[in-house]
């Protein structure tokens, strides 16, 4: 997208501003804080040597505020900004022209409890490895999965069919089985 397309603008104070604004810049910031949890984490698991975690996590935030007016609340906003964060990455992800790469996990940005053992780290370490290894999709799935979401919740976010969902859970799991 073009930047002429989005209809930006400089202000007096140099920032750039929407004609319009769906929602003031206090709110759009709450609504960040809200749900960073989510835009970190799908940036986290979709970021790449070609694709930067910072980039991606702009590129979500833009897309947020470029589409927070099509929200029609007939789902979550935690559903609807999952949805907008992982086409966001996908996006990003065609757009670098580069097969995905794993990454290392930085234990820094995960919070996991210092009570857990060495061992239990290394497993997790494993299996986020592991997750890095799958295609986008199927990262997408098993990470709401990971979260608790419901398939009809991953059905919606993902415009996929419930059973589809529920196909690719089972194949997912087994892949990943297979590799611990």
């Amino acid at each position: 997208m073009k930047l002429s397309e989005l209809k930006l603008h400089l202000t007096g104070q140099n920032k750039f501003n929407m004609e319009s604004p769906p929602i003031n810049e206090r709110d759009f910031v709450s609504l960040i804080k809200e749900h960073s949890r989510i835009i970190n984490k799908v940036s986290y698991f979709y970021a790449t040597d070609k694709v930067s975690f910072d980039d991606l996590r702009q590129e979500i935030y833009l897309n947020i505020w470029l589409g927070i007016n099509q929200f029609k609340g007939q789902s979550e906003m935690s559903t609807w900004i999952y949805r907008v964060a992982v086409n966001s990455a996908l996006m990003a992800l065609r757009s670098s022209k580069r097969r995905i790469e794993t990454v290392s996990v930085d234990f820094g940005m995960l919070n996991i409890s210092t009570d857990m053992d060495y061992a239990q780290r290394d497993i997790i370490q494993h299996l986020h490895s592991l997750i890095n290894k799958l295609e986008d999709i199927e990262k997408a799935i098993i990470l709401l999965w990971l979260d608790e979401y419901s398939y009809d919740e991953m059905a919606d976010t993902l415009g996929l069919k419930r059973n589809t969902i529920a196909t690719k859970i089972h194949r997912i799991k087994d892949k990943l089985s297979k590799q611990i």
